[in-house]
C-alpha cells in the first residue's frame, strides 16, 4: 500500500470495515459469565441491558472511528458519478484483484483516464478525512 488513504478505500471496498464495525459490536456484546454460585445479587438494582449495550455502542470509541471512516467514504462516493465509483470499486476491491489492464477493457476506457479518475477520488477522500485525523 502506498499510503493510509488507499489502505482504508481497500479496506471499504473490501468489506474489511463492515467485518471490523461487525467484529466490534460482537466483542462488545460478549458479556463474561459469572460463576458466583449462591452469591446474593441486590434487589433494589435495575437491570436494562439493551440500554447498558447501546451506551457501550455510542460510547465505544473504536466502532466510531469505524462507523466515521465508512459514512464518511460513503458520502463522497455518492458524489462522484457512475463511471468513477465503478473504476474506483474496480480498483481497490481486492476479492477481484483486477489490474487496470481489465478495469481500462471493462469500462471502455484509456488506463490512463482509468488512473486519473482514480488518482481524483482517492485525493478528494484523502482531503475529506485528512480534517478528521484518520488518512494522511
Amino acid at each position: 500500500m502506498a499510503d493510509k488513504t488507499d489502505e482504508l478505500l481497500t479496506n471499504y471496498y473490501s468489506g474489511v470495515i463492515d467485518s471490523l464495525i461487525y467484529l466490534r459490536r460482537m466483542e462488545l456484546q460478549w458479556q463474561p459469565h459469572d460463576d458466583n454460585i449462591g452469591g446474593s445479587r441486590a434487589i433494589n438494582k435495575i437491570s436494562r441491558p439493551f440500554d447498558d449495550l447501546i451506551i457501550k455502542y455510542e460510547s465505544d470509541q473504536v466502532l466510531h472511528e469505524l462507523r466515521n471512516q465508512r459514512d464518511m467514504i460513503k458520502r463522497i462516493e455518492a458524489s462522484w458519478d457512475d463511471t468513477t465509483r465503478e473504476i474506483v470499486r474496480m480498483h481497490y476491491d481486492r476479492r477481484d484483484r483486477l489490474t487496470w489492464v481489465l478495469i481500462s477493457l471493462r469500462m471502455h476506457l484509456s488506463e490512463r483516464t482509468c488512473r486519473s479518475y482514480q488518482k481524483a477520488f482517492k485525493d478528494s477522500v484523502s482531503e475529506a478525512l485528512t480534517g478528521l485525523n484518520i488518512a494522511v
